[in-house]
């Protein structure tokens, strides 16, 4: 079950006309041109505190962010939330099977994921359909000061479809496309009881299949959120979430042999196994009730509930076989995750000037619960398959009868105290503080050795971001952050290393954001780093050391135009000079090295053109750079470009059809996040047709 929370104000719905086409993620094309466009996103609110907490605007925030609105999603056809995110600038990934740290940003693996400001464990969250957010928000680098433990490279805050006043079309999408792939979407939401509640609800479902043999995913889902207005200062609203997935046979990737991949193998699957899977669902709630006290004060409490539970038996390793003509698979692993949150978090926001100056200060504090149960069977079992003729056979044989048992429990309780404060020192600039003090007793008991070890960790998170307004449209700013991330997920560490400390996080950042006649741009430069990555000890075996350090310096570029009526482009690019300063791993020196799934380039470009009233026209490119598949920097990834065209039309007024080529040019090339020894190979070259209709 899920809930969001939304609080101040309910904006315009999700909907968009059938024309309605996002050019990019930041800028929706209309017949009400760029400048209507721009004056609704300056005064549009980062939703959720994505990246603060007191509804400050993307130009108030000295942060580098990102907003990809749903009419994005639902415009450019996004099926994953790895296609939602991938073409914002400096991202990178791809939808690996068990999609965990499947994307990388600012020089570092691994993303915070969030929905409604809260973050959510696992990786369940991460395969339901986009279709049923709201707005997609990006926070370049540490998120610490808002979130406690969090990833140093970004985070991706979630944002459900919300509840409003405002009429909400009906929705109906449907698209079909290769591979026998289908997708369908419902929505709708509007006013139940006038002026006291409102309702949305969204239903999707789909039936995927690539090019690599059985692969299949089957993911449902449901959302909704209620909204009642009691009083005249009162809100609260309900938010609700249900997602299902079924995957069968998911691709782990093929074999390098004698460095490198065959294309004849894209459509071998090495996973072939007669009962292979992935499953999983998910439960989100959330409760947000909110007292406009006075025009300056205002209080708001947000109940979080998820469960999560994700299973999967797969045999996902391979590599060349001494015996010619075959490949060795190993790795039969029967795991599941058992994952459960609980919090509350109430805040006290003050809207009061001090002295001549005016000021916005929220307080707040958070307190959650979280647990998880960890399964597996070792991940034992072996064989020689033929190299293009894999043996299907039944998990239970291949693992040697070895199945899941328990492996250890993990509880979390936290608690943590948060204060933010917006002071305009003048009527041009302004200063942003953030603080949060976390405090987390963690207790980790390994079953299989009846082994219980408990820890508490104490921190404080910084941030402090001076903005200075340039004029109306532009506005130059610069931010220092910190804070902390486990040295290896905390959940997963050894009962060697729960006696490490956290890894400390550091960020400087500087940029400029604007508008301009037909157009807007962002600019960020960045220095981040990290100290404390856990290293093994080259002469204990089992014992690690907290002692490593990487940096991460680099350049983010994103602006969108509209030169004609009928034109609108938009575009980003990007550099991340990633480097491991001290890092060793056992006898092995990492130091220098850059670390695996980072590339040093990545570059978006797309354009729509509209020849027509009813008839659009769009094209996108899509870049990135070289990178390793492994911290050795052994097994070096090529880089690609893909193109994408698309084309739609407004049959009659609120339905339009249109068709998708991805991958134009069936472009070779593989991506990561698997094994080092082994590639996913990349989908070639898909169609797709679809229909959406608002009524």
């Amino acid at each position: 079950m899920k809930l969001k929370p939304s609080l101040i104000a309910l904006t315009i719905g999700a909907s968009i006309s059938p024309l309605t086409y996002a050019a990019d993620d930041t800028m929706i094309v209309t017949s009400a041109g760029v400048s209507g466009y721009l004056a609704e996103s300056d005064s549009a609110r980062l939703a959720s505190g994505s990246a603060s907490r007191l509804g400050l605007t993307d130009k108030q925030t000295p942060r580098h962010t990102e907003t990809i609105s749903a009419g994005t999603i639902t415009a450019k056809g996004k099926r994953t939330l790895t296609e939602v995110v991938e073409t914002a600038a400096g991202m990178s990934g791809t939808s690996a099977p068990t999609l965990s740290n499947s994307v990388s940003l600012r020089g570092f693996s691994g993303i915070s994921w969030l929905l409604n400001g809260v973050e959510v464990p696992g990786s369940t969250i991460q395969i339901a359909d986009p279709v049923h957010y709201e707005n997609v928000d990006i926070l370049y680098g540490t998120g610490s000061v808002l979130n406690g433990l969090s990833s140093a490279g970004g985070s991706v805050n979630l944002i459900s479809r919300r509840a409003t006043f405002g009429r909400q079309p009906f929705e109906v999408d449907y698209s079909w496309s290769s591979d026998n792939s289908h997708r369908a979407h419902l929505g709708a939401g509007g006013t139940l009881l006038d002026g006291v509640a409102a309702g949305r609800m969204d239903i999707s479902a789909s039936n995927i299949g690539t090019q690599v043999e059985k692969e299949r995913s089957r993911p449902q889902r449901v959302s909704a959120q209620l909204l009642l207005t009691p009083t005249a200062t009162t809100q609260v609203t309900f938010d609700i979430d249900r997602s299902l997935t079924d995957m069968r046979n998911p691709y782990f990737g093929t074999p390098v042999i004698n460095g490198k991949v065959d294309r004849d193998l894209g459509h071998v699957n090495y996973n072939n196994l007669q009962d292979a899977h992935i499953r999983s669902q998910a439960t989100s709630f959330q409760s947000t009730q909110s007292w406009y006290a006075t025009p300056d004060l205002t209080f708001d409490n947000q109940f979080y509930y998820y469960k999560g539970f994700r299973e999967w038996q797969n045999v996902e390793r391979y590599y060349p076989s001494q015996k010619a003509g075959y490949v060795t698979r190993d790795s039969y692993g029967d795991i599941a995750h058992d994952d459960k949150l609980t919090g509350n978090r109430t805040m006290v926001t003050w809207d009061r000037p001090i002295a001549a100056f005016a000021n916005r200060v929220t307080a707040g504090v958070d307190f959650s619960k979280r647990e998880f149960q960890y399964y597996s069977n070792g991940f034992p079992g072996g064989e020689d398959v033929l190299l293009t003729r894999p043996a299907s056979n039944d998990f239970r044989t291949g693992a040697g009868g070895k199945m899941r048992s328990p492996v250890r429990h993990i509880t979390q309780n936290q608690y943590a105290l948060l204060l933010e404060d917006n002071l305009n020192i003048t009527d041009s600039v302004a200063l942003l503080s953030q603080l949060r003090y976390t405090s987390m007793d963690v207790r980790w008991h390994y079953q299989q050795d009846n082994k219980t070890l408990e820890r508490s960790y104490n921190f404080m998170s910084v941030g402090v971001g001076p903005s200075w307004a340039i004029n109306d449209s532009w506005t130059a700013y610069t931010n220092y952050s910190m804070g902390k991330e486990p040295g290896s997920d905390i959940f997963f560490v050894s009962p060697q290393q729960t006696s490490l400390p956290l890894t400390d996080v550091q960020q400087y950042e500087a940029g400029v954001k604007g508008t301009f006649d037909r157009g807007e741009m962002k600019l960020a430069v960045y220095h981040l780093q990290k100290k404390n990555l856990f290293q093994r000890s080259a002469t204990q075996a089992g014992v690690w050391n907290a002692v490593g350090k990487q940096t991460s310096r680099g350049i983010e570029f994103s602006a969108t135009m509209k030169p004609l009526d009928s034109v609108a482009l938009a575009g980003n690019v990007a550099y991340t000079h990633a480097r491991f300063d001290d890092f060793k791993q056992g006898t092995q020196d990492l130091s220098g090295n850059q670390p695996r799934y980072i590339p040093a380039w990545t570059a978006n470009l797309s354009g729509r053109y509209m020849p027509i009233d009813k008839l659009g026209l769009g094209a996108q490119l899509h870049y990135v750079g070289s990178s390793y598949n492994d911290d050795a920097n052994t097994n070096k990834m090529g880089d690609y470009t893909t193109v994408d065209l698309n084309a739609d039309y407004e049959v009659i007024k609120s339905v339009t059809v249109g068709t998708r080529v991805r991958n134009l040019t069936d472009r070779f090339y593989t991506w990561q996040r698997t094994y080092a020894g082994q590639e996913m190979i990349a989908p070639g070259r898909t169609y797709e047709a679809y229909v959406n209709m608002r009524f």
